[in-house]
């Protein structure tokens, strides 16, 4: 079996999606086949709660910041690639610590 691959899930507001869309397009990173722009989402709930070291204005924020709604946008790149998403992902997203996941891709 070969890793050449992995699947990128990152959890991200709707509204910043086109923009990561077009970024990675930019750059080649949604190319599938004879496909480009092959990235997908899904809407999705989610739990999450500031601990108390976090920065204050999380902390500052209503309670009901424990379950969002967000998306989960789901695309692929080549492994010596991640670096490169990493950082479209943080130049995008609105977070400084955005949750995304790097999942092998087994040929």
């Amino acid at each position: 079996m070969k890793l050449n691959y992995v699947k990128v899930e990152v959890l991200i507001a709707e509204e910043y999606i086109s923009s990561l869309r077009e970024e990675l397009h930019e750059h080649g990173f949604l190319h599938h086949g004879n496909q480009d722009n092959v990235l997908s989402y899904t809407k999705c709930r989610h739990y999450s709660r500031p601990l108390e070291f976090a920065p204050l204005e999380m902390s500052l924020q209503p309670e009901n910041v424990f379950l969002q709604t967000d998306c989960k946008a789901e695309f692929r790149c080549m492994i010596h690639q991640i670096e490169k998403v990493k950082k479209i992902i943080h130049d995008i997203h609105p977070s400084n610590h955005p949750v995304m996941y790097f999942i092998p891709i087994f040929d």
